[in-house]
């Protein structure tokens, strides 16, 4: 059909997602024409329907084993040990440097082999914005037209005496009507549909993985690492190395609009920067509407570590109490006498869980249990060495 209102427009194809030992690939399109991206390559496959007829050409070269020649290897949760305690204190003077943890713009965070899947849909999301603001404006416009209408169509006088004005109104309120059917109909069409396949093996673990982050979201506490600050142990009177500053955050199954799934996936909330969201194949970190990137887990490394944490706010129920120490403490980790209103602080066993990339991939967490995440962690290092990572 053609466009009568707004002719600036794509129709956006239908995109398969398919995730295999050999790795992820996304089939955009349909017939007569698709365009293929996986292990193999960019395939394009030209079709006549209905004939049995094709023809299929390679785009580019073959993209090869990574394992074979020292490329990305699957990303490692293994945890390591206990390290020296962490404790959050009330500010101090304190000149040794503050580390922001945070991930880079999601500009540059995007994996190369993924660039041309986040095109796509930021394209069509760019669009789909676009529309939905002016079939909201033609909405209201639209009441506006049949109002002005209606007032002169359920009267006598005025659409006998005026009828040219008559006419007029009646015409606007038609041209508005049909204005918001195209609309309609133009967002449903600029609306990625996305199909997500997973292969037996990949299905099985990428449940079982979500089973385990349903668990880890059970935890009584989530803390997002801020910032992390060496502490001056002899000034500050502390058996702590280093100063944390976190913030409370909830973790859970969720959606987004940018991918159309009818499955909710793990959803890890981020106070500082974009939430992260582990869809079969890829992680999406979604920093605002447009702000988005899509990295593929063979590309970050994670690091699951069992702490101990001074802690002054209250210890969580699931969480070990493994040791005291004192607000003030001698270097031997006795209690310094000379401070009247020297108290006694629990240390918790928590557990610490990084992620990053070489893109600039950045993120910190603490759980108040350790188990829960430890299960999370070989779930997810499980289900990522089950697909083989796509050579760049």
């Amino acid at each position: 059909m053609g466009w009568r209102f707004r002719q600036s427009f794509t129709i956006i194809p239908g995109l398969r997602l398919n995730l295999s030992k050999s790795g992820l690939s996304a089939s955009i399109g349909g017939a007569p024409f698709t365009l293929n991206v996986g292990p193999r390559g960019v395939m394009g496959t030209a079709s006549i329907p209905g004939s049995g007829i094709s023809y299929r050409e390679h785009f580019g070269s073959e993209l090869h084993d990574p394992s074979s020649n020292g490329g990305p290897t699957p990303s490692s949760f293994t945890p390591s040990p206990a390290s020296l305690p962490f404790h959050q204190l009330p500010t101090f003077s304190n000149n040794a440097p503050i580390e922001e943890i945070h991930s880079s713009s999601t500009e540059l965070l995007t994996s190369a082999t993924l660039k041309d899947l986040k095109n796509l849909i930021q394209s069509a999301f760019r669009q789909h914005d676009e529309i939905s603001r002016e079939l909201d404006n033609a909405r209201t416009t639209k009441v506006e037209a049949d109002r002005r209408f209606s007032s002169w169509d359920n009267g006598i006088l005025f659409k006998r005496l005026f009828k040219k004005a008559f006419e007029g109104r009646r015409e606007a309120s038609e041209t508005e009507t049909a204005r918001v059917a195209e609309l309609d109909e133009q967002l449903k069409l600029s609306t990625i549909t996305t199909h997500i396949e997973l292969e037996k093996e990949q299905s099985e673990l990428f449940f079982r993985l979500r089973d385990q982050f349903a668990a880890l979201t059970e935890c009584a506490c989530i803390w997002d690492i801020k910032t992390r600050q060496a502490t001056d142990r002899f000034h500050e009177r502390t058996t702590a190395t280093t100063r944390l500053s976190r913030e409370k955050v909830r973790f859970g199954l969720g959606q987004r609009d940018l991918i159309d799934w009818d499955q909710k996936v793990p959803h890890l909330k981020n106070v500082k920067g974009g939430d992260l969201y582990l869809f079969p194949g890829f992680i999406l970190y979604r920093a605002a509407r447009e702000a988005f990137s899509l990295i593929e887990y063979h590309d970050v490394m994670g690091n699951v570590t069992d702490v101990s944490f001074q802690e002054e706010e209250g210890v969580p129920a699931d969480s070990q109490v493994v040791g005291k120490t004192w607000a003030k403490a001698n270097k031997d980790g006795s209690r310094d006498r000379r401070f009247a209103d020297n108290y006694e602080i629990p240390i918790a066993r928590y557990g610490a869980f990084k992620l990053k990339s070489e893109n600039g991939l950045w993120e910190e967490f603490q759980f108040s249990n350790v188990e829960r995440l430890l299960n999370f962690a070989n779930a997810l290092n499980t289900f990522t060495a089950s697909f083989a990572a796509v050579a760049k």
